[in-house]
């Protein structure tokens, strides 16, 4: 690695005002950061275009650093040392979520506290851990996951739905201090842990940090990526005209300011997008919205290109003042409005610390962000016939490759990428690509490693759940496919899914009714077979953002806000058979407004299917299809040919697509 001086005779030969030091730290944070849609973005943040020299240097540099990796003690050993920082803290245990201050699903590597903590890399979990045992928390998603990932004699593994943390803490706290780190709960979630704890005869001790920091000497940077700006040609609105409308609602609620903390709501509220995140396009900040529409952004400022502004109303600070923001507000009495479901609690109290009146609300972005506008709506629509193209010519690939048993799981994911990226519009996949072949299918949130990677081989089924980021959309979608000659469980088991989401795909309902109360119908098929599926039927979807967005969803359980028009939800009923295979058929769909027949009294909404890829026929039992569930597959079917043929270049896809549109 060169020296600092090398550095500096380089920045400043290429014209940069950087000095040595401060260049170095942005290329750790960029070394931190994902590898994104345009690579070498990150450059503009410290060299001018023309600094040829100097940008080269800049990229061996970066190269160098991501390569590091520093030796890690053994879990037991991590184990060990956390329990030692408790009892110098005097608490008898910890209770960490995975998450991070934002609230955040996909984190950055300096957040990723369970992963390093455990070895369990699932994107949903919990650990308690006290002096003698130490238990994770998991969904269905994670529960075969978590037993092959987690070490037996140093974790115990629950399921979060059967055995909730807060009542297993009934049962095994006692009279023991548990601490947690409020900057990764929400206020309303701690409460919830204090009622737990105290009825064990226990104590909750919110402590000041976050004791797994202290051990973890080699946590990396905090990424750094530059913050980019969607056109309004594909939001609907500009910058100005979200935030004062977004504004207006703080007002309204009686309050002079809501703090947002939610990194998908500032995103969508300043129309900006970032790096720092895996697959949601997020830039890691928080942000302050007065109701006069006026918005102080916090972030990391060596994010903005030079001269990086975003209008009038928009002040621009450093991340490390937000706090002074927040005791600000205090000092003038203002009232702040806060969700306690989704602003960390430490937020919550330094407010009140501070003298500020909390007013305890809903976050004005979530709900308007779920709910798409026109604009917003036509870009899903067009994203989704560009992402059903690429996946035709993907699907065709795959039955003219696959029987012969060569092609592997990561060399198809890596196919299907390849396939979306020649759309312009196109800025990487929306998740990490779920391509289980065979027995790997059965992990609901199963992601291929070189170790695990698996031939797609004859007799089997390949689930492929994938999605993409577009400039106008997000895309999710999964298709489950025969390769070879299916045999008839799975056929069968396939076409008790394909009822299921049919039944949900078909649903007209009053306006007022919830995920929650819905649900059934996607289940109602493999119930009545005595099978069932361990994950929610739907989520909502983002508009270029988070492939799994709030509010909505679509849940035996947490599925308890009204559906409205405009908001874009996933249909993905399953099912599973350990060590054998997987099912799950998944379209996205946009509630819409549907006609109250003559008589009704009730206002009425549906869904639009909005996915434009073909079922695989050959794994349907034709025996269980009503007749209606045909006339639906088929019209699909037909609207899936229309919509795709003329995206198609090549005949021979538009062959492979014609069969498998056709009629049943």
């Amino acid at each position: 690695m060169a020296t600092a001086g090398d550095l500096q005779a380089l920045l400043a030969a290429g014209g940069s005002p950087l000095a040595a030091d401060e260049a170095l730290a942005i290329v750790r944070g960029a070394a931190a950061a994902p590898v994104g849609h345009e690579p070498e973005a990150w450059l503009d943040l410290i060299a001018p275009g023309e600094a040829l020299d100097l940008r080269e240097h800049l990229k061996d540099l970066r190269a160098q650093l991501a390569a590091e990796r520093p030796a890690e003690p053994p879990v037991a050993e991590r184990l060990a040392a956390l329990r030692a920082v408790l009892h110098e803290l005097a608490v008898d245990g910890l209770l960490l979520p995975l998450t991070d201050e934002h609230g955040s699903e996909y984190l950055p590597r300096s957040a990723r506290r369970l992963r390093w903590l455990t070895g369990f890399t699932g994107s949903a979990g919990l650990v308690v851990v006290l002096p003698e045992r130490a238990v994770v928390f998991v969904d269905g998603r994670y529960t075969l996951q978590a037993s092959q990932e987690l070490e037996p004699e140093l974790f115990e593994i629950r399921h979060v739905t059967d055995n909730p943390p807060t009542k297993w803490l009934e049962a095994h706290l006692g009279a023991r201090r548990l601490g947690i780190d409020p900057a990764l709960h929400g206020e309303a979630e701690v409460e919830r842990y204090r009622k737990a704890v105290g009825r064990a005869g226990g104590e909750l001790v919110l402590l000041d940090a976050n004791p797994v920091d202290r051990i973890w000497t080699t946590r990396p940077a905090p990424p750094i990526a530059p913050i980019d700006e969607v056109p309004a040609r594909y939001t609907g609105e500009t910058r100005e005209e979200r935030r004062v409308r977004i504004g207006g609602k703080v007002a309204e609620a009686g309050a002079d300011a809501a703090v947002i903390t939610a990194t998908d709501s500032i995103a969508w509220l300043l129309l900006i997008r970032g790096g720092d995140v895996p697959f949601n396009p997020l830039v890691l900040g928080n942000a302050l919205l007065h109701g006069d529409g006026a918005v102080e952004l916090f972030v990391d400022p060596r994010k903005l290109r030079p001269g990086q502004h975003f209008g009038n109303g928009v002040a621009i600070q450093p991340i490390a003042t937000f706090e002074a923001a927040l005791d600000r507000l205090g000092r003038e009495g203002r009232r702040v409005l806060v969700d306690r479901t989704t602003v960390n609690a430490r937020i919550g109290r330094r407010l009140a610390a501070a003298g500020a009146t909390v007013v305890e609300g809903e976050e004005p972005c979530r709900l308007a962000k779920a709910v798409k506008n026109p604009v917003e709506l036509q870009g899903a629509y067009d994203a989704q016939r560009r992402d059903g193209a690429a996946m035709v010519r993907f699907l065709r690939w795959l039955d003219d490759t696959a029987p012969a048993g060569r092609i592997t799981e990561i060399e198809a994911a890596e196919r299907l990428e390849a396939e979306r990226a020649k759309d312009p519009l196109f800025r990487g996949p929306s998740f990490p690509t779920i391509a289980g072949a065979g027995p790997d299918g059965a992990i609901i949130h199963y992601r291929v490693t070189p170790e695990s990677n698996r031939p797609i081989e004859p007799g089997t089924l390949f689930l492929l759940d994938s999605g993409g980021q577009y400039l106008d959309a997000t895309t999710d979608l999964t298709r489950t496919v025969a390769i070879g000659e299916p045999s008839a469980a799975m056929q069968h088991h396939f076409t008790l899914v394909l009822k299921g989401h049919i039944a949900l795909a078909r649903a007209v309902f009053p306006k007022g009714t919830t995920g929650g109360q819905i649900d059934a119908l996607a289940r109602l098929a493999l119930w009545r077979a005595g099978l069932d599926y361990d994950h929610g039927t739907g989520h909502g979807v983002g508009a270029y953002l988070c492939v799994h967005e709030g509010p909505a969803r679509i849940a035996k359980r947490g599925g308890d806000v009204p559906l409205q028009a405009g908001m874009i939800l996933s249909n993905e009923p399953g099912y599973y058979v350990d060590g054998a295979y997987g099912i799950r058929i998944e379209n996205l769909v946009a509630v819409r407004a549907e006609p109250t027949p003559d008589g009704g009294n009730r206002e009425l909404l549906g869904f639009e299917t909005l996915t434009r890829c073909p079922i695989d026929r050959r794994l349907i039992d034709l025996e269980l299809l009503e007749a209606s569930e045909r006339t639906w597959l088929d019209a699909y079917h037909a609207s899936v040919a229309a919509d795709l043929a003329d995206l198609l270049d090549d005949a021979a896809d538009r062959a492979w697509l014609a069969a498998a549109t056709a009629p049943l």
